[in-house]
């Protein structure tokens, strides 16, 4: 599922090459045996980040966005809640880190979309989106396990 306000539509395209790619690699990938840390696929062009992390509460973490990278995020294991939001609605809490392609922001999240993501489920947040992951689900929260699937749009 993408969903995106049409204005967005240009910086939401994930019908590109690095997309297939990163998306291939998803499929013929067992993500299971995967060790946590950076795994590469085309470089800094598309890499992904497999990690184990505890969800929390939603009001425990902040939205974050990039700029030069989308972000295809993958259950392995467990379930995970997103929140997504327009960065350009958003409110930054420090200054864009180019070299980290990173920055915080706040958002209401009752304003927010949220989606939730169970073993198999990819959702793909590009740049113009804002994101919360690693949110927990009505069950509170839990151990996730999952992998972020960088790939450059910028």
């Amino acid at each position: 599922m993408i969903a995106a306000a049409l204005s967005d539509r240009f910086q939401n395209d994930i019908s590109g090459e690095r997309f297939a790619k990163a998306f291939a690699w998803l499929a013929s990938t067992d993500l299971a045996a995967l060790e946590p840390g950076r795994n590469e696929i085309d470089g800094d062009d598309i890499f992904a980040n497999v990690m184990t992390t505890p969800t929390c509460g939603p009001a425990d973490k902040n939205y974050e966005a990039h700029r030069a990278y989308a972000d295809i995020h993958c259950v392995i294991a467990g379930e995970e809640r997103i929140g997504i939001a327009p960065v350009a609605a958003c409110e930054a809490l420090q200054d864009f880190d180019e070299a980290a392609d990173f920055s915080l922001y706040s958002f209401p999240d009752d304003e927010a979309s949220w989606v939730v993501l169970h073993e198999g489920d990819f959702c793909v947040t590009p740049p113009a989106d804002a994101h919360k992951p690693a949110c927990c689900g009505s069950a509170g929260p839990a151990e996730l396990r999952k992998v972020c699937v960088k790939v450059r749009v910028g």
